[in-house]
């Protein structure tokens, strides 16, 4: 792969940096503050909100500095809103511009990246860092819909960025090929949740209860939410006993809804919507099995959550989810679309009580080695940290 690489990072030739360790930031630069850019703030952000708030609660070591959310389009994407959304972001920048702030730039395909490029650039004017961690699995798919005319403006993002975060093998090795970002300056730091500190065992619970299927996040196709209908309604899992919670609204619900009723599978499942964190946690400690049946996924904040609940996880290996779960020892891995593969999947782990223990076992210890919100701020402050170094340079 033939690239250009700035001359401040002509040294910079190793491989990604994986989860690396450092000494706690701002050592160098006491008290500087992170200012965390995203869209929807924390519980109207999706997935990247949830993430965002998981962070900053791990961030309360006393020695680390402040951070900040900086919302810039609101709860909703509306455009009569995002504008102010927008205009108060870049004030809130240039205003704490004095104290030398990292500016951590959450993206997104689509209008994130626009809000996000503006945020960039006057960080830029500003004398400023910035570093851009990226979320989206599809990003490289945007990109290549884009006119050519528009097309610099984002590698230009990618380019200028003291770092590039991201949250696996993939998504790194799509950042150095399409945009030229060199591999030394892209690091990998998967996602991370919080989870109990010990499980209920699931043998103390009332054996008369039927297992409890739960999905989490927005329902769209992408996430595969009609295959999971479609499955529960084979006959090789209708005929068993179970309830199933389908959460996390969005504007598709209806029209899934309707393939529950036309299916006749309603009547076993709940469609809540979107749920805050404490209905959430209450579903994921009721629960039994975690579904995520993806087409396209980064690193599903549902699928590390439901491993941090000893819960018997079936999903897609999409992305970086690859890199979790192992088929057989913590997760039943299925493929995109594969319909049949999940009614089975999900007929064996419903029938089947010792297996749903052995999975969640197996993916509560991946989740505790790997996946803790606990060694969050560790691994994130070693990026700031050499965002810190590469300035000095």
């Amino acid at each position: 792969m033939s690239e250009v690489i700035d001359p401040l990072e002509a040294e910079e030739t190793r491989p990604f940096n994986r989860d690396a360790r450092a000494t706690p930031y701002g050592r160098s630069e006491p008290g500087r503050p992170i200012l965390m850019v995203t869209g929807g703030g924390l519980e109207n952000g999706g997935g990247i909100g949830r993430m965002v708030g998981y962070v900053m609660a791990a961030w309360n070591d006393s020695t680390r500095p402040p951070m900040l959310v900086i919302d810039t389009r609101g709860p909703k994407y509306k455009r009569i809103v995002w504008p102010l959304f927008m205009l108060r972001s870049v004030v809130q920048v240039v205003r704490n511009a004095p104290m030398r702030p990292l500016l951590h730039i959450h993206l997104a395909a689509n209008s994130s990246t626009w809000r996000k490029i503006i945020i960039a650039w006057v960080g830029k004017l500003c004398g400023l860092d910035y570093l851009i961690h990226l979320h989206d699995p599809k990003y490289a798919a945007f990109y290549d819909r884009l006119p050519r005319w528009l097309r610099p403006s984002v590698r230009s993002m990618f380019r200028d960025a003291a770092r590039v975060v991201t949250l696996g093998t993939p998504a790194a090795t799509m950042v150095a090929k399409l945009f030229g970002v060199p591999e030394g300056r892209i690091d990998i730091v998967a996602n991370c949740v919080p989870g109990p500190s010990r499980l209920m065992p699931k043998n103390n619970q009332d054996k008369r209860r039927w297992p409890h299927i739960l999905f989490l996040g927005q329902l769209q196709r992408r996430k595969g939410v009609h295959d999971l209908i479609e499955a529960l309604a084979r006959h090789e899992v209708a005929g068993l006993p179970w309830t199933a919670t389908i959460a996390g609204g969005g504007a598709d619900q209806p029209g899934f809804e309707e393939q529950a009723v036309r299916l006749g599978v309603l009547n076993r499942i709940s469609f809540p919507g979107w749920l805050a964190r404490g209905p959430t946690t209450a579903l994921l400690e009721a629960a039994d099995i975690l579904v995520l049946p993806s087409y396209a996924e980064e690193m599903a904040m549902s699928l590390l959550e439901g491993m941090a609940y000893g819960l018997c996880v079936i999903c897609t290996a999409v992305g970086a989810q690859g890199e979790v779960v192992k088929d057989g020892e913590s997760a039943l891995v299925v493929s995109p679309g594969d319909v049949d593969g999940l009614a089975a999947a999900l007929a064996k782990a419903v029938a089947d009580a010792e297996l749903r223990r052995r999975v969640g076992q197996g993916a509560r210890k991946t989740y505790l080695q790997a996946y803790n919100i606990a060694d969050y701020p560790e691994r994130i402050a070693a990026v700031y940290e050499r965002v810190t170094q590469g300035h000095a340079r």
